[in-house]
Order: structure tokens, then C-alpha cells, then sequence
């Protein structure tokens, strides 16, 4: 196979942001350099320094300023991402290269790279993490009318589309688009001998938006205290309803037991306070793969889940064998939790079979794959 110069495209970068669509880029493309292709970054400038560094092996390339992804009310904020596409566009019109990969939801990148790389389109490739599909208006309110319009002309671009779980595909084909891969994200499985020993009964980790629904799991909690049992909580991540949930959680009267640590600075950090947990929450309601479900299986650590038409997780969660998948209500979530906690063999073989399952999703394998299906691009 020949080397190629590779550029992928999103909206942050890690560890500036420690997100899953971050991550799973950061990866493959730390270890596509590894193999001796030139890995290029266009992405804000989020890290201190020169707009341009070199990182691993790989180029950073700070192609517009960095501004907040969020709005105070947690939703997407449209001014970063046109920001970003433009300067993608002027990147991509001055520079070529022989594969570009677009992660969505960078939209707008998607399409400016798309103008901006003209003749060399056949080394296109768009990468789907999620697709809203209908659930735009519920998500950005009148804006989402264009959102939605926005994502159906990336969808009906001419090139390849590729996805990262099964589930997206399946939202993709909603938008009458076939994605030609499904790649999902490897992990690192924690060796034996390495666990650590639970100081917390529930830890969860994902920014801090709407869509993560974390108050469900703190009314959950809550209905648990009235049962006598007061579980501890860690919260890993932060976002624009860090305050919001902090306020619900003293109005409950659970600060003693729920305790916000913010962002990590390592990923191992994270992967740490996973694995010294007893069960992982994630009552996320939009997830297009659930990169920390796969690190708490590579861990050995049951997950409780919430079976939405949106969230990946519910995919990945097999009920009753590798943690639990229940409707999106605190009191189901609630009993899902209680079952976990209070049994500690039931705890054991989720845990085993969440790790063995866990084991067949490398980084090796997702990067021979997406090595592979960029080399048939170009070629």
C-alpha cells in the first residue's frame, strides 16, 4: 500500500476536548501516522502556541480561532461552526490532499471542503457519528429547520460515506444515503491485575448537555434515597448544565453523595475513575456510538443504559448480560441501578462478559479498516 498525505476534518481536537468523536479521531490518526502516512488535523486552534504544531507524528493545523460549541442552553452554536467551514474551505483550497475525511456533525465543513477540494473529490470520504434526521427541531429550535436542510445536502453529497456504528447507518439510511463502511472505535482493555477497587458506586462521563440527560440519573439517585440507599456518584465532564444539574442535585439534597469533578486532563485519568466504579451510568438519549460504553466494557464494568431510538448504547448494552438497557424513567433507571449495587456476582459476570465482548474491538482492526477503505479511494 502507498503512503498518503490525510487530512481529517472536525470542529475540536483532543485532549482539548475529550469527547468521543475527539478521541476516536485522535486515535486513528496517531497510529495512521505510526504506519508513515503524513496525518494532517484542520481543526479550531484550541491549544496554546502556534496555530500549527506538530503532535505525535501528527500535524495540528489551527484553521480558525477557537469559540464555544455550545450555548448557554446546551445546544450547538452555529457562529464556530461557520467559522471552522470557512476555514477549512481556505485550507483545502491551497493545500491538496489525497484523502479528506469529514467527521460529522461538521456539517458545514463538510460541504466547504467538499467545494474547496473540486477535481480531488474522489479521495472524499464523510464520516457519520450521528445523523439527526428529524430530531433537528427538537434540538436547535427554529434553526434546526436549516440544520436539517444542511445535513440532507451533506447526505446526498457524491462521495463516500462511511459510518461509525450500525445504528448510525441505520439513521443514515434515513436520509437515503448507504454508508459504503462501518468502522467503529477500538479501545484498550485493561489487563488483569491493573483494576482498580471501587471508590465510587456510579461514575459517569460525558459533557454536560441536555442530551446526556444526567438529570434523569440524579432523580434516579434520589428515588434511591427514599429506598435507603444512598450510592456515591462521580461526574466526569462539563458543559453549559454543569450549574443545572448542580442546582437539582442540592435541591434534592443529594450534594453529600453526587460529587461534579469536571474534565480530566488524560483520557487515562478517565478510563481510571471508570474502572474503580462499580457501574457506569449513561442515561444519554443521543449517542451515534458511545465511545465510554466500549471503554467501561474494556474495564470490566457494567453499564446502565437507556433504550432510545437515538442512542447507540442500547446497541452495544445487551440486556440482562452486559449491563442493563431500560426506558428513559428515573424510576426504571433507578431499579436497574439498585439490582447492579446490591449484587455483587451479578456485578462480576456482567463485567467478565462486557470485557470478553469488548476484546474483538481494537485499534488495530479499526485502523486496517479505515487504512483500507482510504487506499481504495485512491486508488
Amino acid at each position: 500500500m502507498g503512503l498518503m498525505r490525510i487530512a481529517f476534518v472536525y470542529d475540536t481536537s483532543y485532549p482539548e476536548s475529550k469527547g468521543g468523536v475527539e478521541k476516536r479521531v485522535w486515535e486513528l490518526a496517531r497510529r495512521l501516522a505510526r504506519r508513515g502516512h503524513e496525518v494532517h488535523l484542520l481543526v479550531p486552534h484550541s491549544w496554546d502556541g502556534s496555530a500549527q504544531i506538530v503532535r505525535e507524528g501528527v500535524m495540528l493545523r489551527g484553521v480558525c480561532r477557537s469559540r464555544p460549541l455550545y450555548t448557554a442552553k446546551g445546544r450547538r452554536a452555529v457562529r464556530p461552526a461557520l467559522a471552522h467551514a470557512a476555514g477549512v474551505f481556505r485550507l483545502l483550497r491551497s493545500e491538496k490532499f489525497d484523502l479528506v475525511d469529514v467527521q460529522i456533525p461538521a456539517h458545514l465543513a463538510a460541504l466547504s471542503g467538499w467545494l474547496a477540494t473540486g477535481r480531488e473529490r474522489k479521495g472524499f470520504v464523510v464520516t457519520w457519528h450521528e445523523a439527526w434526521n428529524e430530531s433537528w427541531i427538537e434540538e436547535m429550535g427554529v434553526l434546526g429547520h436549516i440544520g436539517k436542510r444542511v445535513e440532507s445536502l451533506v447526505a446526498k453529497l457524491p462521495v463516500r460515506h462511511a459510518a461509525v456504528s450500525r445504528h448510525t447507518a441505520d439513521a443514515l439510511s434515513g436520509l437515503g444515503q448507504h454508508a459504503k463502511a462501518v468502522i467503529t472505535s477500538g479501545v484498550e482493555i485493561v489487563q488483569p491485575g491493573n483494576e482498580t477497587p471501587a471508590t465510587s458506586d456510579v461514575s459517569f462521563v460525558g459533557r454536560l448537555v441536555p442530551s446526556k440527560n444526567l438529570g434523569l440519573l440524579i432523580d434516579a439517585v434520589s428515588i434511591l434515597g427514599t429506598r435507603g440507599l444512598r450510592p456515591s456518584v462521580i461526574v466526569v465532564g462539563d458543559g453549559p448544565y454543569r450549574s443545572t444539574w448542580e442546582e437539582q442535585v442540592r435541591e434534592l439534597g443529594l450534594s453529600g453523595n453526587v460529587r461534579f469533578v469536571g474534565s480530566l486532563d488524560t483520557g487515562g485519568e478517565v478510563i481510571a475513575v471508570i474502572g474503580s466504579s462499580k457501574v457506569l451510568a449513561l442515561p444519554s438519549v443521543r449517542e451515534g456510538f458511545g465511545m465510554v460504553a466500549l471503554e467501561a466494557a474494556a474495564a470490566g464494568v457494567p453499564v446502565v443504559t437507556v433504550d432510545h431510538p437515538r442512542n447507540a448504547v442500547s446497541h452495544l448494552v445487551e440486556h440482562g448480560v452486559t449491563g442493563f438497557s431500560v426506558a428513559p424513567d428515573p424510576r426504571a433507571f433507578a431499579d436497574a441501578l439498585q439490582e447492579l449495587l446490591q449484587d455483587r456476582e451479578l456485578r462480576r459476570r456482567m463485567g467478565r462478559e462486557a470485557k470478553l465482548r469488548a476484546g474483538a474491538a481494537t485499534w488495530d482492526r479499526a485502523v486496517d479498516d479505515t487504512e483500507a477503505m482510504y487506499q481504495s479511494r485512491v486508488a
